[in-house]
């Protein structure tokens, strides 16, 4: 076999490798800013929608107050758009929740203000056929409720590797101070085929403070239990 015959034999297995990475892992997948009575149209007549299955759920988080996680699952009428589909919303919720001391290896007590970074999902296969923002175009798979809705903190890129997405925050969610309330997301939200089951998901803080102690940095992940769909066949 020649030499231009190898190398040709390379590049081909290249890009069949590179390929299969990419179907597997992909960077920045479609997602769009809406309102909350757009994407409420799509389930409901009345484009209002009340939540089948709905949970706040606490944030262990090493600060004062209270965080939270909001999941609500909601499903779509007959003769609507989503139509026998099932609509999952997140959002995460910093407004009570405070800064606090905390010693830290080597520095002494500090003023402790953490904030998180994204959060990890098993979500398994998304619906892509529905228009989020009433633009005309579909193959969306994420939106954002950045109208009509509580919050102010938006998603920046969101991964996914097989079923597992990470949804990434524009900006850090910050726990409050004495001064002013903690940081809110928007509601964020994906719609799904099948019905919600309890999964746990992976909340990460950003490095911050952490970096400075082996200690705060064990605390850099949180597990909490939200609504997700189920996985067919599992």
């Amino acid at each position: 076999m020649t030499g231009r015959a190898l190398i040709f034999i390379g590049m081909v297995l290249s890009v069949a490798l590179t390929t299969g990475c990419r179907l597997k892992s992909e960077m920045n997948i479609p997602k769009v800013n809406t309102s909350a009575s757009t994407v409420y149209c799509l389930f409901d007549p009345s484009c209002t929608v009340t939540a089948t299955d709905s949970s706040t759920t606490p944030i262990t988080m090493q600060s004062g107050g209270t965080a939270f996680i909001h999941t609500r699952t909601f499903a779509g009428k007959p003769g609507t758009a989503a139509s026998g589909l099932y609509g999952y919303e997140y959002r995460i919720d910093l407004e009570k929740a405070l800064a606090t001391m905390v010693q830290v290896e080597e520095v002494g007590e500090i003023n402790y203000m953490p904030c998180l970074r994204s959060i990890i999902i098993e979500f398994g296969p998304t619906i892509d056929t529905l228009d989020y923002d009433g633009d005309g175009k579909t193959g969306e798979l994420a939106y954002v409720v950045t109208s009509g809705g509580p919050g102010k903190i938006g998603l920046g890129p969101i991964e996914r590797y097989h079923g597992i997405l990470t949804f990434n925050f524009d900006s850090p969610v910050c726990v409050g101070d004495a001064h002013r309330p903690g940081d809110t997301t928007f509601f964020f939200g994906l719609v799904s085929s099948q019905p919600p089951r309890l999964v746990e998901a992976t909340i990460k803080e950003t490095s911050g403070m952490g970096a400075a102690s082996p200690k705060l940095k064990k605390n850099l992940k949180y597990k909490v239990q939200i609504h997700a769909p189920q996985i067919a066949g599992g």
